[in-house]
């Protein structure tokens, strides 16, 4: 079979590619030549791995199939990369190291991905987990010309996960969540005591809720849909976090103290609680009763 890649030297290497050669290798050649990898437990190995195709490494652990693909392969394209970009871009892109092999043909320029299993948020994409978005909003905010006048933006503008490029309004999200009175009060037929609002906590929390809305002389026992509607927005809707003076209502023959008791609205404690939670368990709850849509602001664009 013919070598793609032309005659070899007589020690089995291949000649360099001539000037004009893209990225250190001749245009032809669909393979990417590693010879002599002595990254960690490699010794001297060559191979050629076929470019354009899905090619997988096995082997037993510590055979050195991270240190062939990550620890030389992409190593030494993130090398040559480097070489062509300005000090200033270099800050933006994790940098691996140069491996120890004698030579490389025919890489090509490559991204890596993690090898541990992430937990991707609404913030991750392709170019956030391969670092590729570093550069393109490096390349963003050097190339082109700027209006007159117009101070020249940092690549920090152009990332919806930072304060600079993010929309205000969504924080970069693109979506927004929201709540209404029938995601909150799912059934209006209930009175507050029977638990119509149901976004509300449960246990004492949800007592202590109902409780404080006694104290604030609202009806409890009225069925929800019958409450006057500035009642139940204020209950559902307010920012307002009045403290009141609170006295429980016990069983007989238990200690009855009063407490000072502060108000949450239901939206303010669902919003609060899906933000700031650290339970999974929690924010999965309160996300029941949300209502996401797209920015208004930003329409989806984050």
């Amino acid at each position: 079979m013919n070598d793609p890649a032309g005659p070899a030297r007589p020690d089995g290497h291949h000649p360099a590619p001539g000037p004009g050669a893209p990225y250190g290798a001749a245009a032809h050649d669909p393979y990417v030549r590693v010879r002599g990898a002595r990254e960690h437990n490699l010794r001297a190995v060559d191979v050629d791995i076929p470019r354009d195709a899905l090619v997988v490494f096995t082997g037993v652990s510590g055979s050195g199939k991270s240190s062939l693909a990550f620890g030389t392969v992409y190593a030494e394209a993130q090398r040559r990369y480097f070489e062509s970009v300005a000090p200033y871009a270099r800050r933006l892109i994790h940098q691996v190291g140069a491996p120890k092999v004698e030579e490389i043909t025919g890489l090509p320029p490559a991204v890596a991905l993690e090898q541990r299993r992430s937990a991707p948020t609404s913030r991750s994409s392709v170019g956030t987990v391969t670092t590729l978005s570093n550069s393109l909003r490096m390349l963003y905010s050097r190339a082109g010309d700027y209006p007159d006048g117009a101070p020249r933006l940092d690549s920090d503008a152009f990332s919806p996960n930072t304060a600079a490029g993010a929309c205000p309004e969504c924080h970069g999200l693109g979506r927004v969540h929201e709540v209404t009175e029938d995601s909150l009060v799912p059934d209006g037929s209930l009175t507050i005591r029977e638990g119509a609002i149901a976004a509300w906590p449960g246990a004492w929390q949800g007592k202590n809720l109902r409780d404080i809305l006694a104290a604030l002389d609202y009806d409890i026992d009225r069925p929800w849909r019958e409450l006057p509607r500035a009642d139940r927005d204020w209950i559902l809707f307010t920012d307002e976090q009045p403290v009141v003076t609170v006295h429980p209502v016990r069983d007989a023959g238990r200690i009855q103290r009063p407490y000072q008791g502060t108000y949450m609205s239901a939206r303010r404690y669902v919003l609060h609680t899906f933000a700031d939670s650290q339970s999974a368990t929690l924010r999965a709850r309160v996300q029941r009763y949300l209502v996401s849509g797209a920015c208004p602001a930003c329409r989806g664009r984050r």
